[in-house]
């Protein structure tokens, strides 16, 4: 794979969002703070291949009309995108160091259907939108190759009493959350 000599540019709190090694890692800001570009662009940076992963987002609108609008975009601009399964909703990307990945891109609006595969990361787009029921059969999948994975989270605030801050907020060991303005 050549990577197109491509800059995509991030403001600090998303640098240090993407420079986070936690494997739980949320980063919560209002619109227009550039959360679904960074949760794309965690995403792509961290596949290793011949893995698979997952989107998801919390409803098969905003999956198809706002997470997958903003994940071709920057796929393609940076030479990741190699080809979609429309079908299957799901994409081939190109890893970093060689190979490629699977993408599946999922609504969480139905938990139960989150069950079964085994994957090696997950981001969740618009996360405090989703049911805490969907954020832990989601996390419970990440065990592929006998590895835990990691999860990405992307999100707006809800306050204190949603499940987002209980995960994400709370000073705990593996977790880390970044916090950015409209």
């Amino acid at each position: 794979m050549t990577t197109p000599n491509v800059y995509l540019l991030f403001f600090p709190k998303q640098l240090h969002f993407l420079d986070s090694t936690a494997p739980v890692r949320g980063f919560v800001g209002g619109q227009g703070s550039g959360k679904t570009t960074v949760g794309t662009w965690d995403l792509l940076k961290r596949v290793k291949a011949d893995r698979h992963y997952a989107v998801i987002a919390p409803t098969y609108p905003m999956l198809r009309d706002a997470t997958f609008v903003t994940f071709r975009q920057v796929a393609e601009k940076t030479g990741r995108w190699i080809r979609w399964n429309r079908t299957e909703f799901k994409v081939d990307v190109y890893c970093e160091g060689g190979g490629q990945a699977e993408i599946l891109f999922r609504s969480g609006d139905n938990p139960d259907s989150l069950r079964g595969p085994n994957l090696s990361g997950i981001w969740l787009d618009e996360a405090s939108l989703l049911a805490h029921e969907a954020f832990q059969i989601a996390s419970a999948r990440l065990r592929e190759a006998g590895e835990a994975g990691w999860l990405s989270a992307t999100f707006t605030p809800k306050g204190l009493g949603h499940w987002t801050f209980d995960v994400f907020g709370r000073e705990q060991s593996g977790t880390d959350l970044f916090q950015a303005r409209t």
